[in-house]
């Protein structure tokens, strides 16, 4: 099981802060958060206990994911 709390812009989009999935990728990670699309999900920042994760990271049972909007402005 893998806890996943999600920041800014993206929090609101999806209407939760946290919520626990069983995934074992971030490909199923992405098809897990409520109310965001696929293509919204993909450019989210991902932090998995808190160092930088990339796209073919593996979860272990007991990970605590961050995903943030990317930061943006002029």
């Amino acid at each position: 099981m893998v806890r996943v709390k999600i920041f800014g812009t993206a929090r609101l989009k999806a209407g939760v802060g946290t919520f626990e999935r069983d995934v074992k990728n971030v490909d199923e990670l992405l098809d897990a958060i409520p109310n965001l699309t696929r293509k919204e999900a993909k450019d989210l920042v991902l932090l998995v206990n808190g160092k930088p994760a990339g796209k073919r990271y593996r979860f272990r049972d007991g990970d605590e994911v961050v995903l943030l909007a990317p930061a943006g402005g002029g």
